[in-house]
């Protein structure tokens, strides 16, 4: 088997447009796969997912270009199948189908179900949640298991780490909603879930082994994950429950984005794409060793026509299938241009307002042109996608490899104009000057905000290792701003699990050592669940951070002045007023009817800022309160480590005293907790 030496040639000899995978009715079972350098392929039916149970083997017969078929004239539903590929007539692999839509356990055998069958009553009813625009998101990223697993969640034994255990709902443990309440509680738009569909380092068939894993090392692109079904054995469970918690989710106004890795497969030589197609679905390098530009030994050959269609066509099916609301693409710098935007052309054909957004760098050198790869800094040639801002994470929270290096809520004010920068959406404005590299984006919905995710330190063991010379409350008050300025920032702003109630990740040890940063966990993609899971009992403790957090969200889904659409709108409504201290940032934001100020103390000690001319009522202060009461004058205090917002009251408004009456219904009305 010898790598294709015109690829080029090769897809223009070989595309196939048709269908591929099974068809399945009443009285026939059609099978398709597409490999048009083997020799032969042969149908091998099976009883059972595993085990030796094979009931019959049948050749397929070559048809078009590249596509064998085997037509069988009655229902094989609930069997499962491989196929075996000949290369050379002289070497065979048995593989599973790549467009296979469930499994049995372990993903190595593929399985025929009726979808319809799969799908629990009332799921096509239920319809996507929507937003006007990717700025209205508030994302929140969930690992399956991490969400339910540990019992302070209060979810039934069988459920829990299952996706049936974050279906539950109506939970309430130590006098908090925990689980699916809280992220209604919270106010999120939007889950992202890390890797659901079937990957290959947990263990399905020894479920009592607890084995963990964050899934980014794919088996089967388009079948759910059987560690998360309560019945890995069983191929309709999984994608039963799967749907089940998407429902849920839907009924309850949250979208379901999906993270998804087409950068890489977990096996490179055993992969069944190159079992099915040798030396196509993978890069190559000019020497014929294969490409690592995603770290991991392997990366896809996105720019491959067949490797295009099969990316679109699996996003598709999840899209269409699942009824998802997004896609995070993991190393998205390891796709071309061309198939990013094609992706993006035929989700807006289904819902335009489905989302698509993704890591903006690889894990290595791609063996493909710097200019026609999904980099942050080429967003020009994908702009309708959005990408992560790393550029904020690291000055709001410091160095994201170092994690001694202070950022802005740690007291360093080298990144003001960062932060300033972020705060504007990343986009050119003259509002700031300086930082010109961190306004990359050209669109407020291209910058995704964060400063915390699965990778790397949670914010709060950042912090504690960081600021070790803070006093404890002086952490909380510097997680607090890392939030603020996350969901007070054009653009759209991301969360991770817990981090509204300070998630950690620390280390199962016996003994506590002496430096500071080997207690907790920095890279924990296959630690236990000591380290991993949420305890929920820590929302009861941090209450306050939590509900500081919630009404942040609340602000921003209330008032659009934080949601602005356009680059134009944040150039005509956004600016920065001057302040005597480095690292004071006064953000003003105006309209024809509106006006806020964000006021910033990155400092240990209180700063007076002047306000612009006008009478205020304090909108949101750092303990997460509402006040009705005026502000007058054109100078206050903002207390150390903190922000606060300002409200003007409107000019347009006939009676001054009827609008702070409204203010102070509002209030009253949104300020129980």
């Amino acid at each position: 088997m010898n790598p294709i030496t015109d690829i080029k040639q090769f897809d223009s000899d070989n595309y196939y447009a048709g269908p591929l995978g099974v068809e399945l009715s009443e009285d026939k079972t059609i099978f398709r796969t597409w490999s048009p350098t083997a020799t032969g392929v042969y149908l091998r039916v099976y009883a059972d997912g595993k085990g030796q149970n094979l009931i019959e083997t049948l050749p397929m017969e070559r048809h078009w270009t590249g596509c064998w078929q085997v037509e069988i004239l009655r229902s094989l539903e609930g069997c499962f199948y491989t196929y075996v590929y000949e290369h050379d007539h002289t070497k065979y692999f048995e593989a599973s189908d790549l467009y296979a839509k469930s499994c049995g356990v372990n993903g190595n055998r593929s399985a025929i179900i009726d979808m319809q069958k799969a799908t629990p009553y009332g799921f096509d009813d239920v319809p996507r949640p929507k937003i006007e625009s990717p700025c209205d998101a508030v994302i929140y990223e969930c690992h399956i298991r991490d969400f339910s697993i540990d019992e302070s969640g209060g979810v039934k034994l069988k459920y829990r780490g299952k996706f049936l255990g974050m279906a539950q709902d109506g939970l309430i443990e130590n006098g908090v909603t925990v689980g699916l309440a809280h992220l209604k509680e919270l106010g999120i738009t939007h889950v992202q879930l890390l890797p659901i569909y079937d990957f290959v380092s947990v263990d399905e068939d020894k479920p009592y082994n607890n084995e963990y894993n964050w899934g980014y090392d794919p088996k089967n692109y388009n079948c759910p994950e059987g560690s998360y079904s309560t019945d890995a054995e069983n191929p309709v469970s999984r994608v039963y429950e799967l749907k089940t918690l998407v429902m849920e989710l839907h009924k309850n106004g949250i979208g379901v984005i999906m993270d998804v890795v087409y950068n890489h497969t977990y096996y490179t030589e055993k992969s069944d794409f190159q079992l099915t197609v040798p030396y196509y679905y993978h890069r190559l390098k000019e020497d014929n060793t294969f490409s690592n530009g995603s770290g991991v030994g392997n990366e896809i050959a996105s720019e491959h026509k067949m490797v295009r269609r099969y990316i679109v066509d699996s996003i598709l099916f999840w899209a269409n299938e699942y009824k998802l609301d997004g896609f995070r693409f993991d190393l998205m710098a390891v796709l071309d241009t061309e198939t990013v935007n094609l992706i993006r052309d035929e989700l807006s054909k289904l819902d335009p307002y489905v989302m698509m957004y993704g890591e903006g760098w690889s894990g290595g050198e791609c063996a493909i042109p710097d200019g026609e790869r999904c980099v942050k800094w080429n967003i020009g040639a994908f702009d309708r996608v959005g990408v992560f801002n790393d550029n904020f994470r690291d000055a709001i929270k410091g160095n994201t490899f170092d994690v001694y290096k202070r950022g802005f809520v740690g007291g360093n004010t080298d990144f003001t104009e960062t932060i300033m920068r972020g705060l504007s959406g990343s986009v050119k404005t003259d509002a700031v000057n300086g930082s010109d590299d961190a306004a990359w984006a050209t669109e407020p919905h291209q910058t995704i905000n964060y400063c915390e995710a699965h990778d790397n330190w949670t914010m709060w063991d950042k912090l504690t290792i960081s600021l070790s010379d803070y006093s404890e409350e002086e952490r909380v008050n510097a997680h607090k701003l890392s939030l603020a300025l996350v969901l007070l920032a054009q653009g759209i702003p991301f969360l991770q699990l817990g981090q509204d109630f300070l998630r950690s990740k620390p280390k199962p040890l016996l003994e506590l050592p002496e430096d500071m940063h080997e207690r907790f966990d920095e890279n924990s993609y296959k630690s236990p669940d000591f380290t991993n899971s949420v305890k929920w009992s820590e929302k009861a403790k941090n209450i306050k951070v939590f509900r500081y957090c919630r009404e942040l969200i609340r602000l921003r889904r209330e008032n659009k002045l934080f949601r602005l659409r356009t680059a134009d709108e944040i150039k005509e409504k956004l600016s920065f007023v001057n302040t005597d201290d480095r690292g004071v940032i006064v953000m003003k934001l105006q309209s024809d009817s509106d006006c806020l100020i964000v006021a910033v103390n990155p400092h240990r000690e209180a700063k007076w800022i002047d306000i612009p001319k006008g009478d205020y009522f304090v909108r949101l202060d750092f303990d997460g309160d509402r006040h009705n009461f005026p502000l007058r004058g054109d100078r206050m205090s903002i207390a150390p480590i903190s922000a606060v917002v300002l409200q003007r009251f409107s000019e347009n408004v006939v009676s001054r005293e009827e609008q702070r009456k409204k203010h102070r219904e509002h209030f009253i009305a949104n300020s129980e907790f």
